[in-house]
């Protein structure tokens, strides 16, 4: 959660994910249209539940939105097409970190003290908790009681993950880094370096979603923004894991590149929320709907095609409310902490960002050299299809920044870079926002970040960049703050879900 005002967005792909999906990632969009006092009468808000059974068609919607070929690319990622409706409850593949340091290190342990130690051709057996882990040439070093006088090194040989999970009939959990994970943690070994390590839970859909909701929303808010948002996260969810399955050892991301996530959770609003949606999933054309919210649209809605992805499978209606032009434009956030806001960033911060975000990606896009494993597919493999990366690259000093492009709602989707040899350099609003807050693999993002890519304004004077703009988050989905306006106001989940993802249908899958 960027601070305590502010939840968070979606796979911001998004998101996050966090995709993500996404990350998945992030995620906002557009908001009730009608005056302030009108959204606060309850009897106007109110509508009735639209749940039908899976796997039942959504019911007829406005045509998809057109979408815009994709620009030549270096690297174009494999799409994948909406998934259909599930008929049973998914298991989720969740990454909780990314450890990119030399020599890691991995504390797990057990409210019970003792874990179980599981790995391919491995006998189960006990240890003591808490338990080190450590990567080494030959498999991995154990170290049982660690940090206590009884501490006792082990020698694991086994090339490939290796899980630590809670004793049968104990409380299922696993603590790492002073969060109870749900589960068994399996410790996966990457391809980023010599002991690069990705920390993996398992867990069920619903086990999973209270934790979403108690970290993307605010405590206070109305059980029915809680509700919605339950609805939106978990077909992201179902979304993410369809699209990741056989591509990469996880589905998500507990964090920005798909959606925030804090483990398991005791307080009863979002546990309730998840329990009275339970299985209910957005769905279009009889396809699941990824659902990307976000924090604040700044009362302008941003289109998925425009501002996430190149998927054409992504270009429905659902996801395009800012290309009704005029009429997307609200005000369902604007009592939202970041409605309206002015950043400032010293012009070699944000070049230095820039510079790192373009190598990463060159990275990503240069074949791997003979006999080595491919990269790990990026989190945002959506993103950054058309960005000139190699000029990026070595971006020094920029001169002028301006919008080329809007959606029509007015939100801008393109942006112009004029740098210190007079190249201009253009790129998506939001690939350029992504860029400014980029951080390399296992290291926490920036805290000075670029709210969002609604930007009214964009000059450099003297050795700063000043932006003023609106909103926080990609815009494209449900705007968190305009649901909890909306359930201020009296309306109920269904209502907030038909404004922010026109066109989609609420089934039940299981």
């Amino acid at each position: 959660m960027p601070h305590a005002r502010t939840p968070f967005r979606c796979s911001d792909l998004a998101a996050s994910a966090v995709w993500s999906m996404l990350g998945a990632a992030l995620v906002i969009h557009g908001c009730a249209q009608t005056p302030p006092a009108a959204r606060r009468d309850p009897s106007a808000a109110r509508a009735p539940a639209v749940v039908a059974r899976a796997p039942v068609p959504a019911p007829a919607a406005p045509a998809p939105a057109p979408v815009p070929e994709p620009a030549p690319a270096q690297r174009r990622p494999v799409f994948s097409e909406r998934p259909s409706v599930p008929t049973e409850e998914p298991e989720l593949r969740v990454r909780i970190a990314a450890l990119r340091r030399a020599d890691p290190v991995v504390r797990l342990s057990h409210p019970g003290g003792s874990l179980r130690m599981l790995g391919a051709g491995l006998p189960a057996r006990p240890v003591a908790s808490p338990v080190d882990v450590r990567p080494t040439d030959a498999g991995w070093r154990v170290t049982e009681g660690a940090g206590t006088r009884g501490a006792r090194t082990v020698d694991v040989s086994l090339r490939g993950p290796i899980e630590f999970a809670p004793p049968p009939g104990a409380r299922q959990v696993t603590v790492y880094d002073g969060t109870s994970w749900p589960g068994p943690v399996r410790i996966v070994p990457t391809a980023d370096g010599p002991a690069a390590l990705d920390l993996v839970v398992d867990v069920p859909l619903e086990r999973y979603l209270p934790g979403v909701l108690a970290k993307e929303l605010i405590k206070s808010w109305d059980p029915e923004a809680f509700r919605a948002q339950a609805i939106a996260a978990r077909s992201f969810a179902v979304c993410e894991q369809a699209h990741w399955k056989g591509r990469r050892h996880y589905d998500l991301v507990a964090g920005e590149a798909s959606q925030a996530w804090v483990g398991e959770v005791k307080d009863a609003k979002p546990r309730e929320a998840v329990a009275a949606t339970r299985g209910m999933l957005l769905a279009f054309e009889g396809r699941v709907v990824p659902a990307y919210y976000s924090s604040t649209c700044g009362g302008t809605p941003a289109n998925a095609v425009e501002s996430l992805t190149h998927n054409p499978h992504h270009g429905i209606a659902p996801l395009a409310a800012g290309l009704d032009g005029p009429s997307a434009v609200r005000t369902c956030c604007d009592d939202a902490p970041r409605w309206r806001w002015d950043q400032s960033f010293t012009n070699a911060e944000i070049c230095e960002r820039l510079r790192r975000w373009a190598r990463a990606r060159l990275d990503l896009d240069r074949p791997a050299a003979p006999g080595s494993p491919p990269p790990p597919p990026p989190s945002d493999g959506e993103l950054a299809l058309d960005a000139p990366l190699e000029a990026l690259a070595g971006i020094s000093r920029i001169d002028s920044i301006e919008v080329t492009a809007s959606n029509p709602a007015g939100r801008p989707n393109r942006v112009r870079l004029q740098d210190a040899s007079g190249r201009t350099l253009e790129l998506r609003a939001e690939d350029f926002r992504r860029a400014v807050n980029f951080a390399p693999e296992g290291s926490p993002t920036p805290k000075h970040r670029l709210n969002s890519s609604h930007l009214a304004k964009a000059r450099v004077v003297a050795d700063r960049v000043e932006f003023a703009g609106r909103g926080f988050g990609h815009g494209v989905g449900m705007c968190q703050y305009g649901a909890q306006d909306m359930a201020r106001g009296g309306a109920r989940a269904e209502r907030i879900l038909a404004t922010y993802y026109p066109g989609a249908a609420i089934v039940r899958a299981w």
